[in-house]
């Protein structure tokens, strides 16, 4: 015999989806921002207690970022952030050089004055502070691009650059030392040229930004 599902049973199932959808959100993040590195084992118990909420958001969280590849099984009890090979961060960056810099041409052909404002005024406390972290620098490199990937209202191009930069991000925080923030000069390059609305300019300043980015990376590593 079928029994339905009462109110309590919908509401229940729905604000606990709410919650995982949390969960994964904080785990990738912490996964972006160097909090969570790769080939780090990932603890249940201790995601769930940092986050504030119960073990079963938290591990459907986990199951997702399993199945999405950001996590593998080292054994039958643990899990692990994914470590990321040199060939597939080479070729995350080769689509990345070709996808960027067309994002933010698109995106400078639809200026967005109160999002850029934003850009600019972030980028500026960032280079006036000298108390801001690594983790906010990272948010801001983040805003940045995903900003402008969502400024071109294509949202198969804002998911690919997001999967791209995940990729590239994880393999940088697994092999390279965290450092100060660089790229103040290629930011604002990039910034000024969507203010501007120039397609050219901004296509070519995200390149030569990407560009620099891979030539920094591999005379480190």
């Amino acid at each position: 015999m079928f029994l339905g599902l009462n109110d309590n049973d919908v509401r229940d199932r729905s604000e606990q989806g709410g919650l995982s959808s949390v969960a994964y959100e904080a785990i990738m993040r912490m996964i972006l921002a160097r909090e969570l590195s790769g080939g780090d084992i990932v603890q249940e118990r201790r995601l769930a207690d940092e986050l504030n909420m119960s073990r079963t958001p938290v591990r459907e969280a986990l199951r997702r970022l399993e199945a999405e590849g950001w996590l593998v099984r080292l054994n039958a009890r643990t899990i692990g952030v994914k470590k990321i090979a040199i060939n597939e961060y080479v070729a995350a960056l080769q689509v990345r050089e070709l996808l960027e810099p067309e994002a933010a041409a698109l995106a400078a052909m639809k200026s967005q004055t109160k999002m850029i404002a934003e850009w600019a005024a972030k980028l500026s406390t960032i280079r006036q502070s000298k108390q801001i972290g690594l983790k906010q620098q990272w948010e801001f490199d983040q805003t940045l691009h995903m900003g402008i990937a969502q400024a071109t209202g294509n949202e198969v191009l804002l998911k690919i650059i997001s999967e791209l930069r995940k990729t590239t991000q994880i393999f940088e925080n697994q092999t390279l030392p965290a450092k100060s923030f660089p790229g103040y000069d290629a930011h604002l390059a990039i910034i000024d040229a969507i203010v501007e609305g120039d397609a050219d300019k901004a296509r070519k300043a995200m390149l030569d930004h990407l560009r620099e980015t891979k030539r920094n990376i591999f005379e480190a590593i």
